[in-house]
Parts: C-alpha cells; sequence; structure tokens
C-alpha cells in the first residue's frame, strides 16, 4: 500500500499541473486524512484536494484490476461504489467522489472538518439495518442530520 506521504506527492504534482484551473480553490491544499487499515489489506483515507473531495481507497485486491473498473468497498455504514484508477508510484487505487468542485470551502480547516466527519460516519456501526448501499447523498444527509441533533 502507498503510505499517506506518497500520495499526497503524487496530488501535490497534480496540482501544480492544474493551478491555474478556475475549478482550484487556491485556499485548499492537497491532503490525506485518516489513512488507516480497514482490513489486512485495505487502507481508507479522505483526500482533500483543491478541486475535489475523495474517499480514497487502496487494497492488495485492486492489484490486477483494470483502470476504470468498479468497485463495492463494504464498510459498517453501507457498500459504496469506488471507480478504480491507476497511477505510476501509487498502483491501483479506488476513488468514490464526496465533494466536487471545492469552491464552497473558504479555508482548509473547513474541509478537514467535512473530511473527518465523513469518515466517522462512514465507520460508525449503525444502530438500524442499513438498506442496499448507502448513496453520497444519504450519506450527506446523515451527516447534516448528525448536526441538527447536536
Amino acid at each position: 500500500m502507498s503510505t499517506a506521504p506518497a500520495i499526497e506527492a503524487y496530488f501535490q504534482a497534480v496540482h501544480q499541473r492544474m493551478a491555474d484551473l478556475p475549478v482550484v480553490n487556491p485556499a485548499l491544499r492537497v491532503e490525506l486524512l485518516g489513512w488507516q487499515a480497514i482490513a489486512e489489506h485495505d487502507w481508507l483515507g479522505v483526500l482533500i484536494t483543491p478541486w475535489c473531495m475523495n474517499l480514497f481507497w487502496q487494497s492488495a485486491a485492486h492489484q490486477h484490476a483494470l483502470k476504470g473498473d468498479t468497485r463495492l468497498l463494504s464498510l459498517p455504514s453501507g457498500d459504496y461504489e469506488c471507480l478504480l484508477h491507476q497511477a505510476e508510484g501509487l498502483g491501483t487505487y479506488a476513488t468514490a467522489s464526496l465533494c466536487s468542485p471545492m469552491q464552497d470551502f473558504n479555508a482548509q480547516d473547513e474541509a478537514q472538518q467535512l473530511a473527518e466527519q465523513i469518515l466517522d460516519l462512514l465507520l460508525a456501526e449503525l444502530t438500524r439495518t442499513p438498506t442496499a448501499g448507502v448513496s453520497r447523498r444519504g450519506l450527506f444527509q446523515r451527516l447534516l442530520g448528525q448536526e441538527a441533533e447536536v
């Protein structure tokens, strides 16, 4: 599996090539939050970039998969469809879009707070049995509902 610094370095290089594009939010930087083992050969985190926020998943099971394929990531909160990518230096990894574009964030700490809340929700055991997969919209509804209860 790639290390968090290697993943961040790869996407920082991408950021340098994209820096002048209007989709890039100059208030944000590349950061991988919560990079952790979720199974013996599976690692998960949330990748914040100035253009998007993605669930970032690496698994030994992805080694021989094809770019563009999809895989189902099963977490305590539900199942999430992820798209496979390949990059030199990172190998094969999967992502699920959480937020794009990132223009609504005024500072890095705002994006960090949302990323941490998303990870907490994704990895939390549900008190009720979930229906099929949880959509990105469903995840954000849970997040917003949780904030409203506080």
